[in-house]
């Protein structure tokens, strides 16, 4: 009883297995063959083709001067603020010229005195010259004369100097610009105390012209071999965002500057700013153009990566149009562009039995491109040049027209097995079961 009610389990569950399969296969099941698409083409073009890096720096005016006092002193006068327009030798400040004055007043006290003092040891040493001839004063006593003399006209020439000095000091109390342009900084205020005594004190900073303005943009170590003085640069600033400035590359700096163990080097760019949109400390954002040609021949770069799929047509290269050949060397020429057939087939991969078959696309090597002709892919070699990453530079091997091979379609389709006779519904009469 036992092996009998086991073996009616296992018949079930067999005859539910193949129920369910059934059902799967004729519900569910497809079939998906895929076909080898058309070709997809584009035209080889004349273009200008660049390469370019990116580098951003700020701008600055082309010249600018810190001006400054020689002299310690009050703050007087000021004559210019910021943004003012200014010519050079324009007094822009005064310094407090009281103490200075009275400086000057004792050195010319002091002169004075001085040349009081060399007219009474002249009129000393002409006495004693005289008595000396006449044998009435000693050797000793024209000697001291003489000395004396010569000691009043230094004397007098140091006291001379003072004079100069305090009248040049006082001259340095009146400021002045020391070129046209416009002030970009004023760091004092009316009564304010400036100290000269270490160093210079800075009083205003006026730019040259604002009309030429210099970006001094940061190249990283990678990029700097590709910078050379006179490379075409566009640049853009975060205020206009919708316009591009021009520029060009006056001098790559020499000096590094390290900054978290990045190496950049500073590349001044000079651009012109007629409208004076462009100011100083803007953040420019630079495109140095290091190489570039114009009317080349081109092609997407994604061409130079195209491989046609298997079973796609191929060209019976004695259907390809070829220029007169001017060697002797055709045949040579010839088969750079277009390798022989695979062993045993005919010219486009046709056998000799004539049947059609598909042949094995042939191998290539160096860089090639595949050219469309009537739908057919030919392989073809090319010298290429400069690339941007977009199009190449095609020097040798293809023509303008030329219809080049970028990508090809992929079509699939399905077919159901619901088409099919399921195992489970009687046949008609006449149709056998697959």
């Amino acid at each position: 009883m036992l092996m009998k009610k086991l073996l009616k389990v296992i018949i079930i569950v067999a005859v539910l297995a193949a129920v369910a399969f059934g059902v799967k296969s004729f519900f569910f099941n497809t079939d998906a063959s895929s076909q080898v698409g058309a070709l997809i083409s584009t035209k080889v073009v004349t273009d200008t083709i660049k390469t370019t890096i990116s580098a951003t720096g700020t701008l600055e005016p082309v010249d600018q001067v810190e001006v400054g006092t020689q002299v310690s002193g009050d703050i007087a006068k000021i004559n210019a603020d910021f943004n003012s327009k200014v010519k050079k030798g324009q007094v822009i400040a005064e310094l407090d010229k009281s103490k200075l004055q009275s400086t000057l007043k004792q050195a010319m006290i002091s002169y004075k005195s001085a040349e009081n003092d060399l007219k009474f040891k002249q009129s000393t040493y002409d006495r004693v010259k005289k008595l000396a001839e006449s044998k009435s004063a000693s050797a000793v006593e024209l000697e001291q004369a003489e000395y004396n003399l010569n000691a009043a006209k230094l004397s007098v020439e140091q006291r001379q100097n003072e004079v100069a000095q305090a009248r040049l000091n006082l001259s340095y109390a009146t400021i002045k610009s020391p070129i046209d342009g416009v002030v970009l900084k004023r760091a004092v205020d009316v009564g304010q105390t400036v100290a000269a005594s270490m160093s210079t004190p800075t009083l205003f900073i006026i730019a040259k012209d604002l009309v030429q303005m210099k970006v001094m943009a940061a190249v990283d170590e990678a990029d700097i071999g590709q910078v050379k003085a006179g490379q075409r640069v566009s640049f853009t600033v975060d205020a206009f965002q919708n316009d591009t400035f021009h520029g060009t590359v006056q001098e790559v700096r020499l000096n590094p500057t390290t900054t978290s163990n990045v190496v950049t080097y500073t590349v001044v760019i000079t651009a012109e700013n007629p409208d004076q949109k462009l100011l100083p400390g803007m953040t420019a954002t630079c495109t140095i153009v290091t190489q570039e040609i114009t009317d080349a021949v081109t092609i997407p770069v994604k061409a130079l990566k195209f491989k046609p799929a298997e079973g796609t047509p191929m060209v019976d290269p004695k259907d390809i149009p070829r220029p007169p050949r001017k060697s002797a060397d055709s045949a040579a020429v010839a088969s750079d562009n277009f390798p022989p057939p695979p062993p045993g087939m005919g010219p486009g991969g046709i056998p000799g039995t004539g049947a059609k078959k598909k042949h094995k696309k042939p191998k290539l090597e160096g860089d090639h491109v595949w050219i469309n002709i009537n739908g057919k892919a030919a392989p073809r070699r090319v010298k290429i040049g400069l690339n941007d990453g977009v199009n190449v530079q095609i020097l040798k091997g293809l023509n303008v027209g030329d219809s080049v091979v970028v990508s090809q379609e992929t079509t699939t389709t399905k077919t159901s097995k619901s088409d099919a006779a399921s195992p489970f519904m009687p046949q008609r009469p006449g149709k056998k079961k697959k």
